[in-house]
């Protein structure tokens, strides 16, 4: 079969998937990335995600996570919404709408991965999604699928920024890619300049201690303890100020993905639609029955309260 060929096959099933844009490098190392993180890491922007100190040697190579590994296949999911939080609720991330989305993309990843392993029968691989120490936006970047923008995001100038990266290593050799998007940021600050908390310290650069996303979501620390006491402007988990102030951020259309969809809560209302009290008022196994599949879990229902009651100073 012809690299072409072979190409084709992987663009056209992974599309299938639902993906909606594929890119592929042989593995090699990241020493560029590595050097950027341990300056980060010295600033102390990391905060209290102490994984981030961890794996250097996978990261700089991820090679290391498969034995004999030849490529790295990048994948973009689109989560795009097509409707945003009623005004005057605790906000959500549009990511967290609906399903985790590690679980969904890994499945369809390996769906992906089984169709190669038809056409090249014996080929080892392995999936991730933000679940393992790989400079994803980075392999993102070098298999032609975007730029990083000064907000820190991977931007894709047909789809926006509303994707998610999903990941094959594979001992496979496929069709490599030779094109870099050039960056698109041009003069543009909309996002160091909206940021109400100055999260974005400097150009792609992000300071986690004053991240709404990182205060609500990875801290192990409530409000009160936090080291910077930041107005949240009302958001519960996570924050999108940063993606939706972007002027790239109308590209790409809506995610089809049924899994990405707003998750039902009761009475008529979906995540995008629950106030305050039905927040405050949830007791844990209804937190488990209406959200054991989401992203929520990641804070727990205690640490969305805490958020609730402090999403503004």
């Amino acid at each position: 079969m012809s690299p072409e060929n072979l190409h084709n096959i992987i663009k056209e099933y992974s599309a299938e998937m639902g993906f909606v844009a594929y890119g592929s490098i042989p593995v090699s190392e990241f020493h560029k990335d590595a050097s950027y993180l341990r300056q980060y890491l010295d600033m102390g922007y990391n905060a209290s995600m102490s994984y981030l100190e961890k794996n250097f040697q996978i990261r700089e190579n991820p090679g290391l996570l498969l034995e004999g590994a030849k490529s790295i296949m990048v994948f973009l999911a689109s989560y795009k919404p097509d409707k945003r939080n009623k005004p005057e609720v605790p906000v959500i991330a549009s990511y967290a709408f609906g399903r985790d989305y590690h679980p969904v993309i890994k499945n369809r990843l390996n769906l992906v991965a089984k169709k190669l392993k038809e056409y090249m029968p014996g080929i080892r691989y392995r999936v991730f999604t933000d679940s393992a120490p790989i400079f994803e936006r980075a392999a993102a970047v070098a298999s032609g699928l975007g730029f990083i923008g000064r907000n820190t995001f991977l931007i894709s100038k047909e789809h926006g920024l509303h994707t998610l990266i999903g990941v094959i290593i594979t001992d496979a050799i496929v069709p490599y890619n030779s094109d870099i998007v050039s960056n698109g940021c041009g003069t543009c600050r909309r996002c160091l300049d909206t940021c109400p908390t100055g999260a974005l310290a400097g150009e792609f650069m992000l300071d986690a201690r004053r991240c709404i996303s990182y205060q609500t979501i990875e801290s192990k620390y409530s409000f009160n303890e936090q080291e910077f006491k930041i107005d949240r402007s009302g958001r519960i988990f996570g924050c999108d100020i940063c993606l939706e102030v972007c002027p790239w951020a109308v590209k790409g259309k809506p995610g089809s993905w049924e899994e990405f969809k707003p998750l039902a809560y009761k009475d008529g209302k979906d995540i995008t639609l629950m106030n305050s009290d039905d927040w405050l008022q949830m007791e844990e196994q209804e937190f488990k029955e209406f959200f054991g599949e989401s992203s929520l879990l990641r804070a727990g229902l205690a640490r969305i309260k805490d958020n609730v009651l402090n999403s503004r100073l």
